[in-house]
């Protein structure tokens, strides 16, 4: 077969054309999802080919993250085996102290007061243990009606642990001043992760089912006022400091998407990549940038989105 040689500097522009179109394919793929749509009816998500602004190297083993609260920095959890409690500085990119926790420690929050809440769940038990300081000691243990699975911050000093045994969940609402338990609300038993509206006189709880389901529950009378579909398999939930937006992780461990969800309509807006291995989502305080908390046994990171 005979055909026309190309030039050299043509061939090499086609070259580099195709390797970047096989770039964005490879993004695209693992940022894909289906179509989910609100209870309202069906709608297509457009799927952002987005790369993070940044990767901040973190403790192999990372469980969570706490949201940022002073100085640029949070606490993130890392383990087992052993566990630590860790600093980390998102402006130098690297953990400035740490101590001990419980092996059976599983999730981190802080509250806007400051108080730093442990999530503790055994096979058998759970417990909520609060912390205080930049170097934090233990100050108070609250026993909790099954093991714990995540710890968010609502308004004030309030924590709600999501705790789960075989055929039963709740979220527990604890004080993290006192430790006084305020309330507790019976959940979906499939309930993998929990958010709570930051803003409004009687705060929601937004629990999403590992099938994707994601029901609204009023805290103060535990009743569901809404249920939508934010996609399948369901494994983290966050919620923007305005309470307009839930950034729904879902997928498995080897490749898995974040739906954007609207509050309002309660449907897909945009679907953004998640690396493999991410465990959680946090939203920063100005609602601009999307934490994706990634965990293995050989690395931890976090990476940071633009939302």
């Amino acid at each position: 077969m005979t055909g026309t040689a190309q030039p050299p500097g043509q061939l090499a522009g086609r070259r580099r054309r195709a390797a970047a179109l096989l770039v964005i394919l490879a993004v695209a793929g693992v940022a894909g999802c289906g179509q989910p749509g609100g209870r309202h009816g069906t709608g297509s998500a457009a799927t952002d080919v987005l790369l993070p602004e940044h990767i901040l190297n973190a403790p192999k083993n990372l469980l969570a993250a706490a949201l940022p609260r002073d100085a640029g920095s949070m606490w993130v959890l890392a383990g087992p085996p052993s566990a630590g409690l860790f600093r980390f500085s998102l402006a130098a990119g690297r953990a400035r102290g740490s101590v001990s926790v419980s092996g059976a420690a599983r999730s981190v929050a802080q509250s806007r007061a400051g108080e730093i809440g442990l999530a503790v769940g055994t096979r058998r038990s759970g417990a909520l243990e609060l912390l205080r300081g930049t170097k934090p000691r233990l100050v108070r243990t609250v026993a909790l009606p099954a093991p714990a699975r995540q710890v968010v911050a609502g308004r004030g000093a309030r924590f709600y642990v999501l705790t789960a045994r075989p055929g039963s969940a709740s979220v527990t609402i604890v004080s993290g001043r006192s430790g006084a338990v305020s309330g507790s609300v019976p959940v979906p038993e499939d309930a993998v992760s929990v958010a709570v509206t930051p803003s409004g006189r009687q705060p929601d709880i937004y629990v999403l089912e590992r099938t994707g389901l994601v029901d609204v529950i009023a805290a103060v009378t535990g009743k569901i006022t809404a249920s939508f579909r934010a996609g399948t398999a369901g494994r983290a939930l966050a919620i923007s400091p305005d309470g307009d937006t839930l950034y729904v992780l879902k997928g498995t461990a080897a490749v898995s998407n974040v739906a954007v969800v609207s509050v309002a309509t309660e449907s897909v807006r945009r679907v953004l990549p998640a690396p493999s291995h991410c465990h959680g989502l946090l939203v920063s305080a100005d609602g601009g940038q999307l934490y994706e908390v990634v965990g293995t046994r050989s690395y931890g990171n976090i990476q940071v989105f633009a939302v």
